[in-house]
C-alpha cells in the first residue's frame, strides 16, 4: 500500500474521530431540551384572570396541517383597543404567559393575541413532532394560522397588528414577519439563530466535556460540519424542518425592529443579538438591555424598563398607521361612492 494511501486512511480516520468527539459531545446538550433556569409558569400566579379591566375571551383554530390550536384573545374593558399585539411564547411554556409578559400593554389600550403551539398546553399534539428548543417550520405554521385567524376577527382585523416572542418564540415571529410584508412592527426577546448559539454553547461549554486543548485545536470549519450533521439527524428523529433565518433576515429591511437582551442570559448571550441585528439592513432597531435579566426573565427583572420599552415601540406603531390613514382618507373623500373603502385599512 503507497504512503499517499496511509495518508489519505490517517486523514479519513482523524476526521471520523473528531466528528464522533464533537457530535458525541454536543448532541445531548443543544439537541435536548434546555434546563429551567427561570420559571415561566411562576408567573401565571400575577396573571389578570379576574381583572374586571381586562376581558378575555377564549378561542381555537386550525392549521393548514390539521391541528385544533387553542389560544385566547384579551383586550381593555369598555374600551376599543389601540393595536393588537400577537405573541408567541418559548418552549416548554403556554401562550398563557402572555397575560404577564403584555401586561403593560394591555393597561395601555392594546389587544393581545396568544395562543399554545402544538405540543403545548390545550393545543393538539403533532405525533409526528417532538418539540425542541430549535425554532422548526411548525412554529412558522402555528403562527401563520393564528394571523390568518385574526384576519378573520372583524373587530380586531382593522387594527394595526404588532408581534412580539420570546426565545423560540422570538425567532418565529422573525421568521414570519419575514414573510409578510405587511407586518411592520416585531419584538423579540432572546432571539437567537441557530448556528451561532451552536458554536456559541460549544466555545463555552465544550470545556465540560472535552480536554481543553482538543478544543483549541479543532478548526471551526470542523464543529459546523459536525452542527450540520446533527441537525440532519435531529430532524429525522424530531419529525421536522429546522429553520435558518440568516437567510431570511435581509427580508426584514425597513421594518421597526425592538430586541430585548438580558444582560445576564447565559442561554442566549447578548452577543446572539448582536449577530442578527448585523444582518438586517436598513431597518429602525432598537435594542434594549435589561440589567440583571436571565433568560426568558426580562419583565419579571426590570418590570419598568419592559413595559416603557414596549409601549414606547408599539404606540409608534400606531402612530404611524394613522399617519397612513390621516393620508390616505381625504384622497377618497370625492370618490365615486363604488369606491369609497368599506373599512379601514390596517
Amino acid at each position: 500500500m503507497s504512503w499517499l494511501l496511509w495518508c489519505v486512511l490517517i486523514a479519513i480516520s482523524v476526521e471520523i474521530i473528531v466528528q464522533y468527539c464533537i457530535m458525541r459531545a454536543a448532541y445531548p446538550v443543544l439537541f435536548a431540551p434546555m434546563p429551567d433556569r427561570f420559571n415561566l409558569i411562576g408567573t401565571l400566579a400575577q396573571l389578570p384572570e379576574n381583572d374586571a379591566r381586562i376581558q378575555i375571551r377564549d378561542i381555537t383554530f386550525p392549521t393548514k396541517d390539521g391541528l385544533t390550536l387553542h389560544g385566547f384573545i384579551a383586550a381593555p374593558a369598555g374600551t376599543p383597543p389601540r393595536g393588537v399585539i400577537l405573541f408567541c411564547h418559548p418552549f416548554k411554556s403556554t401562550g398563557r404567559i402572555a397575560l404577564f409578559q403584555c401586561r403593560g400593554l394591555l393597561e395601555a389600550g392594546f389587544a393581545v393575541f396568544s395562543f399554545d403551539f402544538r405540543n403545548h398546553g390545550e393545543s393538539d399534539s403533532d405525533p409526528r413532532y417532538q418539540s425542541i428548543h430549535w425554532l422548526s417550520q411548525h412554529e412558522l405554521t402555528d403562527a401563520r394560522a393564528a394571523i390568518d385567524f385574526l384576519r378573520t376577527q372583524p373587530e380586531l382585523s382593522p387594527l394595526p397588528l404588532g408581534l412580539l416572542g420570546m426565545s423560540r418564540g422570538a425567532g418565529t415571529v422573525l421568521g414570519v414577519a419575514a414573510q409578510s410584508p405587511e407586518i411592520q412592527f416585531v419584538a423579540c426577546e432572546g432571539a437567537f439563530l441557530n448556528e451561532e448559539l451552536f458554536l456559541d454553547h460549544a466555545i463555552r461549554w465544550g470545556e465540560r466535556f472535552l480536554p481543553r486543548l482538543f478544543i483549541q485545536i479543532v478548526p471551526t470549519s470542523e464543529v459546523i460540519r459536525a452542527f450540520r450533521i446533527m441537525i440532519w439527524y435531529s430532524q429525522r428523529r424530531q419529525g421536522c424542518r429546522y429553520i435558518n433565518l440568516k437567510s431570511r433576515l435581509k427580508a426584514l429591511k425597513q421594518r421597526n425592529l425592538l430586541f430585548f437582551t438580558g444582560e445576564k442570559d447565559q442561554s442566549v448571550v447578548p452577543r446572539m443579538t448582536d449577530l442578527i441585528v448585523k444582518r438586517i439592513r436598513n431597518a429602525h432597531i432598537t435594542v434594549c438591555s435589561l440589567p440583571g435579566a436571565i433568560h426568558n426573565a426580562g419583565r419579571f427583572a426590570q418590570l419598568e424598563r419592559f413595559d416603557s420599552a414596549a409601549l414606547d415601540f408599539f404606540s409608534q406603531m400606531v402612530e404611524t398607521s394613522s399617519q397612513v390613514e390621516e393620508h390616505t382618507f381625504p384622497e377618497t373623500l370625492n370618490a365615486p361612492a363604488d369606491f369609497l373603502p368599506s373599512k379601514r385599512s390596517a
